[in-house]
């Protein structure tokens, strides 16, 4: 069997979309996907992988990494999901897609291991295990520098969580309550299934946290004897948010591993005190102990960020982080010009993009979860004070949408509820439905809202005669299905 074009390809994969059922099963999708890298050789442990995971801006995180990686000369994959326009997203390399040809010869290579695991006690993996394959496969074929991979849903059973390389660098970002069916309930269960990808002797970067979330984050570093570094305020400050930029200050000082002593405290309270504490690659920031200095300090004044919102500039910081750390480890130097060029210039789909069609403001936001929701319409009151919207939403089923709801009705003068329903993606996904959403605004005393058809010429019609900016949110899907009308 040999694959020759990339419609075929995605003809393959989507008789490999499993079940809602068979899609969280336990760590059964782990251990194949664990045993399938295995056959292939374990190309995920032949390549530095930065390992994203979190409820929001792990994608705008995965893509400021990559980005910031290539201004310094590096090869870089990165591996994200859903995809928007086109599968091979899922394996860009050098921030562009990979062509049909290079795609199709790697994806050859790894068929018949694929069909082989048909007979396997684990099953053929699914549609997003030999996406993730693929990517690692390819990226460590084609020798690149970096792996930017972008966990699909949790962490800890994660397909992209079969990396064992103590050189890995996970980056944690905000975290909050969404796929609480799957995932858990509280916040910190949650932050246990997302701590799970970081494992023995990785150095981890995190976002500051809820303290139940920060807590688990901290003791799985303790557990795996790992570095943690933690961006908070104190690393970053704005400057100012607008409609076209984002300004921000930065400064980091990576962390070499070991803890030191600071004058003042005898070695032998020292050693009384702080023995059983002594794990050498886990940052305790007891009064006694200082970091260590030796790590170059990278500080950066009036960062202009081609991304929109305040958000942006807490993903970007730990992206910046990271690249300070691996400048550290990896022995390179910052180039900032080029640094500060690929950050003014960088646009990434579905995430606050601000375009005009006909003249009027189209506003795009992949907005999915509540959190996300309350970032979108904060930065909408920021940068458009006292305007009213026109949304054009629609929620994946199982997603919290009654809350969501409650942070748009405020900014809306009009609801349009659209729908969505996937092919070609990990899982057949659908929205919600409408009538529900209908009853719920209803019962919000939200009056000024209608059903629209997912097509383009209602899509378009409403763009062009709306009096106010129209917002497209509610779901990257919904983004995805919407965005050929837009040709943009």
């Amino acid at each position: 069997m040999k694959i020759t074009t990339l419609t075929q390809f995605e003809a393959f994969l989507e008789t490999r979309i499993p079940t809602r059922e068979a899609l969280f099963m336990g760590d059964i999708g782990l251990r194949r996907a664990k045993y399938f890298m295995k056959l292939l050789g374990n190309p995920q442990n032949k390549v530095k992988v930065i390992h994203i995971a979190g409820t929001s801006g792990k994608g705008s995180t995965a893509h400021l990494t990559s980005h910031i990686l290539q201004s310094q000369g590096f090869s870089v994959g990165m591996s994200i999901s859903p995809h928007i326009f086109d599968i091979r997203e899922r394996m860009q390399i050098n921030n562009q897609l990979p062509n049909e040809k290079l795609i199709l010869k790697y994806f050859n290579q790894i068929l018949p291991t694929i069909l082989k695991m048909e007979k396997c006690k684990y099953g053929m993996p699914t549609f997003f295990e030999i996406n993730v394959a693929l990517a690692f496969y390819m990226f460590a074929k084609e020798k690149l520098d970096y792996a930017v991979m972008e966990t699909g849903l949790g962490g800890r059973l994660d397909a992209t969580n079969t990396v064992t390389n103590k050189n890995k660098i996970c980056i944690i970002t905000k975290l909050g309550l969404d796929h609480t069916q799957i995932l858990g309930k509280t916040i910190s269960e949650i932050a246990a299934e997302k701590a799970g990808i970081i494992n023995s002797k990785n150095t981890t970067i995190n976002t500051q946290q809820k303290p139940a979330a920060q807590t688990v984050i901290k003791n799985r570093c303790e557990e795996k004897n790992a570095t943690l570094h933690i961006i908070d305020k104190k690393n970053y400050s704005i400057i100012s948010s607008t409609a076209n930029e984002t300004i921000f200050d930065f400064s980091f000082s990576p962390v070499i591993p070991g803890l030191t002593r600071n004058p003042g405290f005898s070695t032998q309270n020292f050693l009384l005190q702080y023995k059983h504490k002594l794990k050498p690659r886990v940052l305790i920031l007891d009064s006694c102990l200082r970091r260590n200095d030796k790590g170059r300090k990278l500080s950066l004044k009036n960062i202009r960020l081609g991304l929109i919102g305040i958000h942006q500039a807490e993903n970007c910081s730990l992206a910046l982080a990271c690249l300070s750390t691996l400048s550290e480890r990896d022995k390179f130097d910052v180039n900032e010009t080029s640094l500060r060029n690929a950050l003014e210039n960088i646009n990434i789909t579905g995430r606050l993009e601000i375009r005009k069609i006909n003249g009027k403001t189209l506003i795009i936001d992949g907005a999915h979860n509540p959190q996300k929701m309350k970032a979108l319409t904060s930065n909408l009151s920021k940068i458009y004070p006292s305007q009213k919207f026109t949304f054009i939403v629609a929620f994946k089923k199982g997603k919290d949408f009654k809350t969501m709801l409650k942070y748009i009705i405020p900014l809306a003068d009009k609801i349009l509820l659209t729908q969505f329903s996937t092919s070609g993606m990990d899982n057949h996904w659908s929205s919600i439905d409408n009538q529900e959403i209908a009853t719920f605004l209803q019962s919000q005393n939200f009056k000024n809202f209608s059903i629209i058809k997912n097509k383009r010429s209602d899509i378009l019609k409403n763009v062009r005669t709306s009096k106010e900016p129209v917002v497209i949110t509610g779901s990257l899907y919904l983004i995805s299905s919407i965005y050929p009308f837009l040709k943009i």
